[in-house]
């Protein structure tokens, strides 16, 4: 082995062994008192992309929703939240456009999905039909962010849905929009970081742990 792979060998195991400890200390100094203090179990979250995934992983709580592994442009969203009961009922299809963007993509009628998790469309189409009918709409949240094409229109439309539990993470403040919750260290881009992201690479803190998931969950935000 050349110096230089050697070099890089030691390097990657380094940086593997320092994840496990980030993920194990994450686990205890943030994770497990969430977990304690969690009083709500049977909940759905209806996301915009893959926040509310780690939030349920975090809990060690099923998502009791569809809206996993993929994420939507802004107007679809909207338009899912506004009709979820009858989008619900769909299947996926194939997308005549898959192959034209970043990521697979699939149908779910009018709505486009970007999958950014699935290896195959046909994976995406299975775990939707599974997890389509486990959404609970008497304990249900929605939860998107200003990424991915949002505009104030569409977080104004977020804001008018008639749900209680709903709340949209911005990079800038938007008082006059009751359900959205300002994640601070964007103020200089044109949307909040990737809520999944870690604050500082050193630490375990993410993006999303500024809100309080917990108090939401238990209707006490």
């Amino acid at each position: 082995m050349s110096g230089q792979s050697y070099r890089q060998t030691v390097k990657s195991a380094l940086k593997e062994k320092y994840k496990n400890l980030r993920f194990e200390a994450r686990d205890f100094l943030i994770n497990r008192p969430n977990r304690k203090r969690l009083m709500n179990h049977s909940f759905s979250i209806i996301g915009s992309d893959c926040t509310a995934a780690c939030v349920c992983k975090d809990l060690k709580m099923r998502m009791n929703s569809p809206t996993r592994n993929f994420y939507f442009n802004a107007g679809d969203y909207i338009k899912f939240c506004k009709n979820l009961r009858y989008y619900l009922t769909l299947s996926l299809t194939d997308d005549p456009d898959n192959g034209k963007h970043p990521y697979l993509t699939a149908m779910c009628g009018d709505l486009r999905l970007f999958l950014v998790h699935y290896d195959s469309v046909q994976q995406a189409k299975d775990a939707w039909e599974r997890r389509k009918g486990w959404v609970n709409f008497d304990n249900i949240f929605f939860l998107m962010n200003d990424r991915n094409g949002r505009t104030e229109e569409d977080i104004k439309a977020f804001d008018g849905l008639p749900y209680k539990n709903k709340v949209c993470f911005t990079h800038v403040k938007y008082p006059q929009y009751k359900s959205t919750y300002f994640i601070p260290g964007s103020e200089d881009g044109e949307y909040v970081q990737s809520m999944m992201n870690y604050i500082h690479q050193w630490w375990i803190k993410r993006y999303y742990d500024d809100f309080d998931f917990v108090s939401w969950l238990n209707n006490v935000w």
